[in-house]
């Protein structure tokens, strides 16, 4: 048989055998065969390279024409392959991927156990918004644009002249001109100030408000009320609990509520003194702006920082945990 009909050989059977080949063993086998170091094509390559000149001229077509219709016969193989692989069937009897079972954050945790607390004492739910206006952040709290307060709450401003509301307090403003007294409301939602991060500060928190106003309300409905929201909420035996005199613009008298637990390890800060929360009587400003008679009806008012409050509960000493995105931290917490 000649190189002529050897070269025609190559490219039928070279192309027959990538084109029956059904899987990836059959056409490794089949490229061995032709196209590897010893294959056919290989050979004949050299059988043209020992051709006289004036025959090279006449082969030289023939070749190359060969190689590259077996070698196009072995790439679209290559490729029919790759797509039946791509789409070979699922065994849907199979177990699937495992999954990891989602639990609340520790906050919201705790943030419902608050208002399960507050509504079993008959208090309603209230909400507002994040962005706030000036009015209803201030103005109606009894802190005007002069008023040195502002300067103890250092405040994202937006373009637009609105804020970030600095605390839940807001909510009361818009409350009191919508619903008449008596009512007891709890506010439980995000606030933000503008202020360095540390263990124990944060620049965006969650806050707990809650407002009374009624007739014949009294300081010492206050600490009742402080003392069941804290036995129910940090479920321990050893807290002891202070009331400092202090200043709030929209509260006289008001007081800062330190905690402290007695059974804690020495080493703990909260074996020491700390600073939970700030409460005291509604303003008769306050009342006033809000369209209810101060000379009829009192009310007190608390605010704390929810994420002080878990710390307590589960012994954390980091506040940036709560913000962090440690999925280490906040699967202890999975319930």
């Amino acid at each position: 048989m000649g190189l002529r009909e050897d070269l025609a050989a190559l490219t039928d059977e070279g192309t027959a055998a990538f084109a029956a080949a059904t899987t990836q063993d059959a056409l490794e086998t089949a490229r061995i065969a032709f196209l590897g170091t010893n294959g056919r094509e290989k050979d004949l390559t050299k059988a043209f390279g020992a051709l006289p000149g004036p025959e090279k001229r006449e082969f030289g077509p023939l070749l190359n024409q060969a190689k590259t219709a077996v070698k196009e016969a072995f790439d679209a193989a290559k490729a029919r392959l790759a797509d039946v692989e791509a789409d070979a069937p699922i065994d849907l009897t199979l177990p699937g991927p495992a999954r990891r079972q989602g639990s609340l954050h520790p906050v919201s945790q705790v943030s419902r156990e608050v208002e399960e607390v507050f509504t079993s004492m008959g208090y309603e739910i209230a909400d507002g918004p994040h962005i706030e206006l000036d009015e209803f952040n201030f103005s109606r709290l009894n802190i005007p644009a002069d008023h040195p307060a502002r300067d103890h709450q250092d405040t994202f401003w937006l373009s637009t002249g609105k804020l970030l509301r600095t605390h839940t307090s807001a909510v009361q403003s818009r409350v009191y001109p919508k619903v008449q007294p008596p009512f007891r409301k709890v506010v439980v939602g995000k606030v933000f100030r503008y202020e360095a991060v540390d263990a124990t500060h944060d620049n965006t928190f969650t806050q707990v408000e809650g407002f009374v106003v009624d007739t014949d309300i009294t300081v010492a409905h206050l600490v009742g009320t402080i003392r069941t929201m804290l036995t129910a909420l940090l479920k321990r035996d050893d807290v002891e609990v202070r009331l400092r005199p202090s200043f709030f613009p929209f509260v006289e008298p008001g007081f800062e509520v330190d905690v402290r637990l007695t059974k804690a390890d020495p080493a703990s800060r909260f074996s020491r003194w700390v600073e939970l929360m700030g409460c005291g009587m509604i303003h008769p400003e306050v009342l006033t702006a809000g369209g209810i008679d101060p000379t009829r009806f009192q009310g007190f008012a608390f605010g704390l920082g929810m994420e002080r409050l878990v710390m307590l509960r589960h012994g954390i000493t980091d506040i940036r945990v709560f913000h962090g995105a440690d999925l280490r931290s906040l699967r202890q917490f999975g319930n």
